[in-house]
């Protein structure tokens, strides 16, 4: 007689269980992310699954063998097996996700940067800034520009990502806007103040004049003054979430094999400084106000390795110093 049962043999099929929902991968890959066991309430900030549902994922991987418990009552955790037969395979997969958006993100200003004449400010915005994107859909990015030159740096900036076949390597369709401040004004490119920022300050900095002291950015004057503004976040930030330290030397390393020798500069002088800087000395050097503080600050190196969590923290943040 035929067996009609689904074939799903949890030792043939490990993987069926293990990434069988979209709440596993989601509470997967913030495993991952994070490296060490977390709370169901850490959980619970870091996704967007109601307190039940992330009960229900983290008990389904337990069965799974990938994850196991520890502690008890409000002091347990959840976290990886490192010696499930899985992991590094597992490991691997997410490492990799991670590495092809932190690639494509770092692609466009590497772009930007080698522009003729450079935007004032670029981002993405739309679906993929507010993560409703599905595959296909145009990834909508904005440069920011003088009436005058932004026809110029939007059809460069077109010219390069076809030369250098951008949209060919990551799989994505780029849909580039030039818009001036009057254009921003109206808003259209700034969707539910949810941007993905690449070049400059947020746009959003724009438009919010006479903010605590800090006018809408129209200088390098204003912008330096903002930069060190963001610095003393960042700063707090980093103090309170020093995990970010070792990823961002991590993604350091990666760009530096990956770019060539002209643009590493930078890149390593960042590096040196991670790895040497005790937490009280990064701090006075973010907020300094020497030269080399005040030219590391335009190319801070942190935004690209945080998570979700951590870039909302990042924004409230800088929303409450800045009164805005």
């Amino acid at each position: 007689m035929k067996n009609n049962r689904k074939q799903d043999s949890a030792v043939k099929y490990p993987l069926s269980a293990i990434l069988g929902s979209r709440g596993h991968l989601v509470v997967l890959r913030e495993l991952f992310r994070s490296g060490n066991p977390v709370s169901h309430s850490e959980l619970l900030e870091r996704t967007d699954l109601s307190r039940q549902g992330v009960y229900d994922v983290t008990k389904r991987l337990t069965e799974t063998g990938v994850a196991a418990y520890s502690g008890s009552g409000r002091q347990q955790l959840i976290g990886l097996r490192k010696d499930f037969p899985l992991y590094d395979s597992l490991n691997q997969l997410f490492s990799s996700e991670l590495k092809v958006y932190e690639n494509f993100l770092e692609t466009l200003k590497q772009i930007i940067g080698g522009l003729g004449k450079k935007p004032e400010s670029a981002w993405i915005f739309g679906d993929a800034a507010l993560g409703y994107d599905e595959y296909g859909d145009p990834i909508q990015l904005a440069l920011l520009g003088k009436l005058k030159e932004i026809d110029d740096i939007t059809r460069e900036f077109r010219e390069k990502i076809m030369v250098e076949k951008v949209e060919h390597s990551f799989d994505v369709t780029i849909d580039v806007r030039g818009v001036t401040l009057a254009d921003l004004e109206a808003r259209p490119f700034l969707t539910e103040g949810a941007v993905i920022r690449l070049w400059g300050l947020d746009p959003d900095n724009y438009l919010n004049p006479q903010t605590n002291g800090f006018a809408a950015v129209h200088g390098h004057q204003d912008f330096d003054e903002r930069s060190l503004a963001e610095s003393e976040v960042w700063s707090e930030l980093l103090k309170s979430n020093p995990e970010i330290i070792p990823r961002t030397i991590k993604y350091l390393e990666s760009r530096i094999r990956e770019i060539s020798n002209g643009d590493k500069s930078e890149l390593l002088e960042w590096k040196h400084l991670l790895r040497n800087c005790s937490p009280q000395r990064l701090k006075k050097f973010l907020t300094s106000d020497s030269e080399r503080a005040t030219r590391l600050r335009q190319s801070l190196p942190f935004w690209p390795v945080l998570t979700e969590h951590e870039q909302k923290k990042f924004k409230i943040m800088i929303g409450e110093l800045l009164n805005i």
